[in-house]
């Protein structure tokens, strides 16, 4: 599934979760409202078949409770005695369903003639026609009670959207379970407590609350009411504060405004009862929300896209301790949330494609030919580069894992008012960051955050460039900044935060671009050098360039070489012979460091253009 095939809106995927709470509401069995959810997943995410399937009492079996467009032959032969083992002895009997629930994550099988380690596929498949699936567990707040299972009658790969979407119908089919179960308890403690008038009458009062929450929130979210809106209708309905963060602690919103009370601060969440606590409340992916220990009452309910953690909902200083039917309605906001967060996802996508595009045209050589119409197309977007920026590179050397979403980082580090132009070009992340306010800090912190994600499986360097002052320098600060990068590098460094402006001399000659007349110059001063070399050998050019770098010391430049230092002095000798030049003359040592200066760039922008 492409960026361009997910909903701009959030409209389809909220009138159907409206649908399943509504026959749970309903007090529909338990079949019915796990038909629906099957049935959901093959309209809104384009399958042919799905199976919402339960384990037994004893976590021995799977057995089919829901399904949408599955045969007879097919459901009598996934309900036999050999089939759906959630421990089966082999892989002659194993399934992806078993395994999604075993390992508690989704299981992709893009085609199952290749799938040999699903011994019951060969005999399952061809009875339903299906040719992919994907296999995706229930998290609900208690234990994993079963896995939803989605067909595709072709062969196909499954991208990120589908597995995050699939995740979360899945979470929002354990919902629709734990709600029946709670409701179904709820209904036995208002039968055994019919005698006292006064319980039954709350008991009712708090189902009746529960389900005009849940009409409101619905309503919220097809008239598109943003974050904010959905945060100040459940600060209400609470009457608590309510605050949403990112991954990293950063606040997305919060209510009220009068009165607020934050939620525990970092320090605190560091601390072993509230850390402890949390972790209860987040393992598996799952939507429950805990209560944090400590003085002020505090819940918190994990926000979560497929099996990483978004983000958490507070709920902090309630009027009242929160019903268990009322912790379900933080919980469907919290999946609410996870949704809004995933559209976001998909607008920085589709942005990150089209500023990919845009960059194409703006930092090529020679500029764009029609530079009114990118910055249009800039503004178009949110950018205005008709404003001084910096343009950064962020370098990656490594395996970097499939989490890892530079658009997210960058906008979760910058200031507001200040969010970069992020996108690819020529092999290298580039940010385009307005040049007021000083954006180091910011550059600082998405180097910081990427590092962080790429964990120790890749080297990460961000390189601050120049400052682009109109659209026909984009390309010269880009070509200074990739060859500071590939300075850095060929220096044997790793890593880091590299400023090309600290270049001195040679980010001059980078802006250059070397033409002609600098690799004539290099070349009269060094090519006696190079065919002396080619015929002798005698490292006579690296000799002379570690001479230099060293302050004109012949024994640091043997130290370096790992040579005698009379080594290191005969050769000296031979470069003044073949030059015809005194190293003792300082005009002579300044042309021969810059005409190493100008062979190294050319040297490293031979296969880039430069």
């Amino acid at each position: 599934m492409s960026v361009s095939q997910v909903p701009t809106s959030l409209r389809s995927w909220m009138s159907a979760v409206s649908e399943i709470a509504r026959a749970v509401n309903a007090a529909e069995p338990l079949e019915e409202v796990l038909n629906r959810v099957a049935g959901q997943a093959c309209e809104l995410i384009g399958f042919e078949f799905c199976a919402v399937m339960l384990a037994d009492e004893p976590r021995q079996r799977l057995q089919v409770a829901g399904c949408s467009g599955l045969n007879p032959l097919y459901l009598a032969q996934v309900s036999g005695g050999q089939s759906l083992q959630i421990h089966p002895p082999g892989t002659a009997l194993d399934t992806p369903a078993a395994r999604a629930y075993r390992e508690d994550r989704t299981i992709v099988v893009p085609d199952v003639r290749d799938a040999a380690s699903y011994g019951r596929l060969q005999d399952l498949a061809p009875t339903q026609g299906y040719q992919a699936l994907l296999a995706s567990p229930l998290r609900g707040s208690g234990e994993k009670v079963g896995v939803i299972v989605a067909y595709s009658v072709t062969a196909r790969e499954f991208g990120p959207p589908e597995l995050e979407l699939i995740d979360l119908l899945g979470g929002q089919a354990a919902l629709a379970l734990e709600t029946t179960r709670l409701r179904a308890e709820q209904q036995d403690v208002i039968r055994e407590l019919s005698q006292a008038n006064g319980e039954l009458r709350r008991g009712r009062a708090v189902l009746e609350w529960a389900e005009q929450q849940h009409h409101q929130l619905m309503q919220l979210v097809l008239d598109e009411v943003e974050l904010p809106g959905l945060v100040g209708a459940l600060a209400a309905a609470l009457r608590a504060s309510v605050t949403v963060e990112d991954a990293d602690g950063r606040m997305l919103a919060r209510a009220p405004e009068q009165d607020y009370r934050p939620p525990p601060d970092l320090a605190a969440r560091r601390a072993g009862p509230v850390r402890a606590a949390l972790d209860h409340g987040e393992i598996g992916g799952r939507y429950q929300v805990v209560r944090m220990p400590g003085g002020t009452a505090a819940w918190a309910a994990p926000v979560v896209l497929g099996s990483e953690l978004a983000g958490r909902l507070w709920v902090t200083a309630p009027a009242a301790e929160p019903e268990p039917v009322q912790l379900r309605v933080i919980e469907r906001f919290a999946l609410v949330v996870a949704l809004l967060l995933l559209q976001q996802r998909h607008v920085l996508d589709v942005q990150s494609q089209l500023s990919g595009d845009l960059l194409g045209d703006l930092l090529r050589e020679g500029g764009s030919a029609h530079p009114r119409t990118v910055l249009d197309r800039a503004a178009a977007i949110g950018h205005d580069l008709s404003r001084p920026h910096v343009v950064a590179l962020l370098a990656i050397d490594g395996v970097v894992p499939a989490a890892v979403r530079l658009p997210e980082l960058a906008r979760a580090a910058a200031e507001p008012g200040s969010v970069p132009l992020v996108g690819s070009y020529d092999g290298l992340h580039v940010l385009l960051q307005p040049a007021d306010p000083d954006p180091g800090d910011t550059l600082c912190r998405v180097l910081a955050k990427a590092a962080q994600a790429a964990g120790g499986h890749a080297v990460v360097t961000m390189v601050a460039g120049p400052v682009a002052r109109e659209v026909a320098g984009y390309a010269t600060a880009f070509r200074v900044a990739r060859g500071a990068l590939a300075l850095y590098t060929a220096r044997g460094r790793a890593g880091g935060f590299v400023d090309a402006g600290a270049l001195g001399l040679s980010a001059l000659l980078l802006e250059i671009g070397t033409p002609d007349a600098l690799r004539r110059f290099s070349a009269r001063l060094l090519e006696p050098l190079e065919a002396h070399e080619q015929q002798h050998g005698g490292d006579l050019i690296a000799t002379l360039g570690a001479w230099l770098a060293a302050g004109c010391s012949t024994t640091a430049a043997a130290r370096e070489l790992v040579v005698h230092r009379n080594t290191v002095t005969y050769r000296l000798g031979r470069v003044e012979q073949l030059t015809g030049r005194r190293l003792a003359d300082s005009s002579t040592r300044l042309e021969l460091q810059m005409a190493l200066m100008i062979r190294g760039i050319a040297t490293l922008g031979s296969g880039r253009g430069m």
